[in-house]
């Protein structure tokens, strides 16, 4: 019953109640004199029982209090009395620093290594293993080998790391702790020291640094590797002393506030910068600008492939490559991960990356192709799509040949959004869900594709009810249509893509031809045939388009997600599971 309705049933009764008061006011007094009397009694009983539950929710919570006031003083007196003993103790300087006792090892922990008698007590106290407490706030020591390996990739002279070595306690560490924060108190205890030299907190998970300027008088050497920043801390630029910073294999960007080289030029001391595997620091010209800018850094370590090294590629773009030779169907791959199939795919060692190449990686497995055939040497297997209707097929065939015919005819001639990709018309129309999210905050871009999307909404249409006669729940949540004319070879990986994508050719292109090749693993290759079909591939995998004749007409409808949750990487192609068993099995 609404509020209205139960409003107006009140209203009734009390009409009816009145009304009987009117004409029978004998009943009406003798209900009100009944109603007095059994008033006082009904609030003493509600008193009384209030009262009762008073007390007996005292008598539960008396010792609940009790036990946590006793709980509140021990933790804010005797505790507190006992941490004042274990507050950070650094010795002051000697000739000859005091070993640092052995604590017992945990459980299930590697035994320290034993050292020989005839060590000095210096190796042995740089030896202690050392507490790796993420919530601890006093200095951990490093071991000798890490001492070692922190000042030699430093760059330092063996006379300079004898003087960090007289030292151990100025050197620390806290390395793969999964940090994401540094303990409070952590920074300003060890500026309270004035003695920390090396600071090292590589492989944890940090993104910031607050309160590293306090170490400012004394800190020399910081190393950040393999961690979460994507800037260099802005409290680096006050470290006046610092002689090395690594920032290695972090998410450091290639812009002026997160790569701040007018600040880094300003420290006088800084002979080393180590920038590594920072996927957006790639160009020659960062290292250019790195060494112009800071003459007094000695060395410079960057991870450049733009341009790449000599050899590294064959082709600036996968449109230049000839997809039917082995190097162009394996330039796809990262050079780890062409390191990786060396070592898994063909029992090669492994290679370091310091000093091998990635031309010398991949001759080296071109080579080793080459024993097993090259190209040809490598399996096949053939994989058919699920067809398309002919009512669908051929009104998507018009549709595309309207739209090839207008983009001849336009003023840009024929527009291609992908130009690393071999093709005479490229075209990618994003659906409402990947732009109509930002058109609220006034994206210029969603805008555009919102306005591309409203004119070629008929051929949006048609592409999605031709997938949808294959797989629904795939026509309901692709986000990007790539609409091709004439593409041609061009292997090349998507990454982009958060899972795999369908696609479909139509034209004259003759049958058996103009397929989708994609790499299944090392030595397996599936063609999979488009041909007014449609056919699921992951594209994450190295894939090409098969040789078709000169001359022929051949459009292409890519289907694919890069919105959304991503889709583990499983395998390849889909629906080949029959015939890449039966080739395992031979």
């Amino acid at each position: 019953m609404g509020g209205k309705p139960r409003l107006e049933f009140l209203r009734g009764w009390i009409g009816i109640a009145i009304v009987n008061a009117r004409e029978r006011p004998a009943v009406a007094m003798s209900f009100a004199v009944g109603a007095a009397a059994v008033l006082p009694a009904a609030c003493a009983a509600v008193t009384t029982a209030f009262l009762i539950f008073v007390v007996f929710f005292a008598a539960l919570s008396f010792p609940i209090g009790v036990t946590t006031a006793v709980w509140w003083i021990s933790t804010r007196v005797l505790v507190r009395h006992k941490a004042s003993d274990s507050e950070i103790k650094i010795a002051e300087p000697s000739a000859k620093p005091e070993a640092v006792p052995a604590a017992d090892p945990p459980r299930g922990a590697v035994a320290p290594r034993e050292l020989p008698v005839d060590v000095d007590e210096d190796a042995r106290a740089l030896a202690t293993p050392r507490p790796h407490d993420p919530l601890s706030t006093t200095m951990t020591t490093m071991s000798a080998e890490d001492l070692s390996t922190t000042l030699t990739s430093a760059g330092l002279s063996d006379g300079e790391q004898d003087d960090e070595a007289r030292d151990p306690t100025a050197c620390l560490t806290h390395r793969e702790l999964h940090l994401r924060d540094v303990p409070r108190g952590f920074l300003p205890n060890l500026a309270s020291t004035r003695r920390v030299r090396v600071l090292d907190l590589g492989g944890n998970e940090l993104a910031q640094l607050p309160g590293l300027e306090l170490l400012a008088g004394t800190l020399q050497h910081l190393r950040l590797s393999r961690n979460w920043f994507a800037a260099v801390p802005p409290e680096v630029k006050e470290l006046k002393a610092l002689k090395e910073l690594d920032m290695s294999r972090n998410f450091v960007r290639n812009t002026e506030d997160a790569l701040p080289v007018a600040a880094l030029a300003k420290l006088e001391h800084l002979r080393v910068l180590d920038f590594r595997y920072n996927r957006k620091l790639f160009k020659q010209e960062t290292v250019d600008l790195l060494r112009a800018a800071i003459p007094q850094a000695e060395v410079v370590k960057l991870t450049v492939s733009f341009p790449a090294p000599e050899g590294s590629f064959v082709g600036s773009s996968p449109g230049d490559r000839d997809a039917t030779t082995l190097r162009a169907q394996l330039e796809p791959w990262s050079t780890l991960a062409l390191r990786r199939r060396l070592v898994e795919d063909f029992g090669e060692p492994p290679t370091d990356p310091e000093t091998v190449q990635r031309s010398e990686v991949m001759a080296r497995l071109l080579e080793l192709y080459e024993e097993e055939g090259g190209a040809a040497g490598r399996r096949v297997v053939r994989v058919s799509g699920t067809p398309v209707s002919v009512e669908t097929r051929d009104a998507l065939l018009r549709e595309l040949r309207e739209w090839s015919a207008r983009r001849r005819k336009g003023a840009k001639g024929h527009q291609q959004e992908r130009p690393s990709i071999s093709a005479e018309s490229y075209m990618i129309v994003r659906s409402p869900t990947d732009f109509e999210a930002k058109l609220g905050a006034g994206s210029r871009k969603a805008r555009q594709a919102a306005d591309k999307f409203a004119k070629y909404a008929k051929l949006w249409a048609l592409a999605e009810s031709a997938l949808r006669e294959v797989d629904p729940a795939f026509a309901d949540s692709f986000t990007a249509l790539a609409v091709t004319h004439g593409f041609r070879g061009s292997p090349h990986i998507d990454k982009q893509n958060i899972g795999p994508f369908y696609g479909l050719a139509l034209g004259d292109f003759p049958a058996g031809s103009g397929g989708v090749c994609v790499e299944c693993d090392a030595r397996t290759i599936a063609a999979v045939d488009t041909r007014e079909k449609l056919a699921k591939v992951d594209g994450r995998f190295p894939h090409w388009v098969a040789p078709y004749p000169e001359g022929a007409e051949r459009y292409s409808l890519i289907y694919y997600q890069t919105m959304g949750e991503p889709t583990p990487i499983t395998t390849a192609v889909f629906g080949a599971d029959a015939q890449l068993a039966a080739l395992d099995e031979e």
